[in-house]
């Protein structure tokens, strides 16, 4: 096996909160789609302390993709779909509760749109990214390549510790062995902590029991479907799978439907400006102008510039 490093596109980002979401009964995917991508993604990216702000917007998991290990559980039940996954990375520490002390005008949004949120940390240095062949690091939308978020439950039997040797030092370098994975982004997951919401979002649940608890995340993509089979049927998917039911008790993969970036470096993108529907608009159509930074700060501050100080228009 190869040796691997880190991607240096993600490099800065130290730390993640990874947040499992299950939409609210009652309404459509769809409306949920465009609400969580349009009002609550633009109102999320503006609170401070973010180097990045990813939504993943996934299908359910139905089966039919992962090849199945003796002794590795990979049945879904209805509790166990979500249907998004927020993640947003930080530089430090003291970012991280920028963003957790500010987070609440946030949360009041999400009964609007969510059920279910848990919400994972993971300590500095433990959100990984390892190869990243798309051209665009903050994409709005995903193009249609086969993308998954796949959730990983370790093994009663082995210590954290192993577990976590298991994914860095041997399942990783097996992927990375193949060609055919132009995505993988590992994250070294802490403890849900049932005792308190961070933050706390009235009527959305926030609890997991500790046995339905996930301890890793792998993203990981290809750049079409026959690729994707490709690396299924390949030796170096076959070595990832080997000794796995002696760590990993489950495995959930969602596919991913969409992914859309609010905030990337620690800016705003302009999907986080205006909403993911506009910002595509103003692409297809090639606005330059609604670019400039004295639309920006009219958009922001409802203000518009005085001439003399107006820049980039």
């Amino acid at each position: 096996m190869g040796k691997i490093s880190s991607f240096t596109r993600d490099s800065s980002a130290q730390m993640s909160f990874y947040v499992l979401l299950k939409k609210r009964s009652g309404i459509a995917l769809s409306m949920f789609d465009d609400y969580w991508r349009n009002v609550h993604g633009p109102v999320c990216a503006r609170l401070p302390g973010q180097h990045q702000y990813w939504q993943f917007h996934l299908a359910h998991n139905d089966g039919g993709f992962w090849q199945q290990v003796e002794g590795v559980d990979y049945a879904c039940s209805e509790d166990d779909q979500f249907d998004g996954i927020a993640e947003l990375t930080f530089t430090s520490e003291r970012e991280r509760d920028a963003w957790f002390s500010s987070a609440a005008i946030l949360m009041s949004d999400e009964h609007n749109i969510f059920s279910r949120a848990i919400g994972y940390i993971s300590a500095a240095g433990n959100s990984t990214t390892y190869r990243d062949q798309n051209r665009d690091g903050a994409p709005n939308g995903t193009g249609g390549s086969p993308w998954f978020q796949v959730l990983i439950q370790k093994s009663d039997n082995v210590s954290t510790v192993a577990f976590r040797d298991f994914i860095s030092k041997r399942y990783v370098p097996a992927v990375l062995d193949s060609s055919l994975v132009s995505k993988l982004r590992v994250h070294l997951l802490e403890g849900h902590d049932n005792s308190e919401d961070l933050p706390p979002a009235p009527g959305v649940d926030h609890f997991e029991s500790p046995d339905r608890q996930y301890q890793a995340a792998i993203e990981i993509a290809f750049n079409d479907n026959m690729g994707m089979e490709s690396y299924f049927a390949s030796d170096e998917y076959k070595a990832s799978l080997e000794n796995q039911a002696d760590y990993i008790k489950r495995v959930n993969p969602f596919p991913v439907r969409d992914t859309y970036t609010f905030v990337y470096d620690g800016r705003m993108t302009l999907s986080g400006q205006r909403g993911s529907s506009t910002a595509s608009l103003i692409s297809n159509i090639g606005a330059l102008n609604q670019l400039n930074d004295d639309v920006s700060h009219l958009i922001d501050s409802g203000m518009i510039y005085r001439q003399e100080n107006k820049i980039g228009a």
